[in-house]
């Protein structure tokens, strides 16, 4: 199937909220039989789907690590960029636009839709093929979502395709308890017909796979303080027999870094591929080498001193010049630069399920206290950390226990505001101390005083609206926090 390591010939994709999706065939004949009739024309949009999500990584990294506190703004800092990192975020801010999740899900509801028409009129896309490829839809639906309920609070719920102009746009926002709810149910629906490897190795980690559905599921349900069920799909992915922690040193060499270098390892459970040979590329020595966006913190580099010993630290995780040496680097403990911008971008990966787990274990009582810190010392071990963990006496200092460890395993992977932010939400805010005085740990200078105010206020934790789908949609209204400013 040649979805992600070839090039799929299907779209020039629109960015226009009210474009037209489809251009292989005039507009408004997408709907047509003259479209949707065989095997490879579902696999040609699902392969879409995947392509977009290439597209995706960049606000990926932006809204998962920028009002965190482990990267600081480099050398090259675009406006809208500076002005993000600080939380002074206006409607006009190109970078809180959702299209490219929107056209993911519209990708996936095409699928859903039409996928099941094509089994009777071709031979060849038999049920099982066809059930496999609606498994993949409901994945990167549910996924899409789940990247915009964390980020955008309630948002248009949309499960039918837009097709064509003549479909009525204006869609109302939904609550962020039904997101949630399609989000398990679109997950839950995936894992039905979800394959568990697939013929090679970067489909098995870069398309959707039991494991991958399971991964999102935990993910999920830490979200939705359900616990019980977090474990178990934690425990599903960690007894697959599919993947595990690789070991951090092998013949003396760092071998954590290869997680990223070359990737796909043993340790990856879904990764948004790209391979320079076939013209698929990202940004990342640009963002993270050459303009250098971003640069580890202070607070990071505090955080791996506490642990000199620590193989993710320097010449892993960062370089001397304080760039992420995971991205732009070829190998750890060198200074060879990666010849090509095609690293994997990793959503989930194995030390994510043992500390997912760790994380649901803590929030049911001191009882399983024991059992958490043994997943946060296996982490810990695989980067030759030799010194004990202290534990916490409270719950708040345990989960910060877990955070500080998070935070040093998953720089710049496009997880660190949400962490901070799952935790602050639990029982009705009960921690929002805590996420304003993590985030202010990454401030410096004057704006940190505006910003410790900008916190205190729970609806300025979400993004604002993009001002063009305000102006599309007459039925959207701004959030909250940033109506008056529309």
């Amino acid at each position: 199937m040649k979805i992600i390591k070839y090039t799929v010939v299907l779209l020039a994709v629109l960015s226009s909220s009210c474009s037209k999706w489809l251009d292989l065939l005039p507009e408004n004949e997408q709907v047509t039989d003259k479209y949707w009739n065989t095997k490879e024309e579902v696999e040609a949009v699902l392969g879409s789907a995947y392509v977009t999500l290439q597209k995706s990584v960049n606000p990926m990294i932006t809204w998962g690590e920028a009002r965190g506190n482990m990267l600081s703004t480099g050398g090259f800092i675009p406006v809208g960029l500076n002005d993000f990192k600080n939380l002074r975020l206006l409607p006009s801010n190109e970078m809180v636009k959702w299209g490219d999740f929107y056209q993911i899900i519209n990708y996936a509801n095409m699928v859903i839709r039409y996928a099941p028409d094509v089994v009777e009129r071709d031979p060849s896309f038999n049920p099982a093929v066809m059930n496999s490829f609606l498994s993949e839809a409901y994945f990167l639906r549910g996924l899409s979502y789940f990247y915009l309920v964390r980020n955008f609070g309630e948002v248009p719920l949309i499960l039918e395709p837009y097709m064509n102009d003549s479909q009525p746009y204006e869609v109302r926002k939904s609550s962020q308890q039904d997101i949630y709810n399609q989000i398990v149910l679109d997950l839950t629906t995936a894992l039905e017909n979800s394959k568990d490897i697939w013929p090679t190795v970067w489909e098995t980690k870069g398309r959707s796979t039991s494991n991958a559905i399971h991964a999102t599921l935990a993910d999920v349900y830490l979200w939705t303080e359900e616990y019980d069920k977090a474990i178990f799909s934690c425990n599903a992915v960690l007894e697959s027999g599919r993947v595990g922690l690789i070991e951090g040193v092998v013949n003396a060499r760092n071998n954590w870094f290869t997680i990223f270098n070359p990737g796909n390892s043993n340790e990856g459970i879904f990764e948004i591929q790209f391979d320079f040979a076939k013209q698929q590329t990202n940004n990342f020595t640009t963002i993270f080498g050459a303009s250098y966006n971003w640069i580890i913190s202070p607070y990071g580099l505090a955080l791996f001193q506490e642990n000199p010993e620590d193989i993710r630290g320097l010449r892993a995780t960062y370089a001397a010049d304080l760039k992420l040496w995971k991205y732009i680097g070829a190998e750890g403990n060198t200074t060879i630069p990666r010849p090509q911008s095609d690293q994997n971008f990793i959503l989930y990966r194995v030390a994510d399920i043992y500390l997912m787990k760790a994380e649901a274990l803590l929030m049911k009582g001191e009882s399983s206290y024991p059992a958490a810190l043994e997943l946060i010392a296996a982490v810990r071990s695989r980067a030759q950390i030799s010194r004990p963990i202290t534990p916490g006496s409270t719950e708040l200092e345990m989960l910060a226990l877990l955070m500080d460890e998070r935070a040093r395993e998953f720089v710049g992977e496009g997880k660190r505001w949400y962490d901070l932010l799952r935790v602050a939400k639990r029982n009705n805010y009960a921690y929002k101390d805590y996420l304003i005085d993590e985030v202010m740990e990454g401030m410096t200078g004057g704006s940190a005083p505006v910003v410790r105010s900008i916190l205190m206020n729970e609806n300025a934790h979400y993004l604002p609206i993009h001002q063009d789908e305000i102006r599309n949609n007459k039925l959207l209204e701004q959030n909250p926090y940033y109506a008056p400013l529309n």
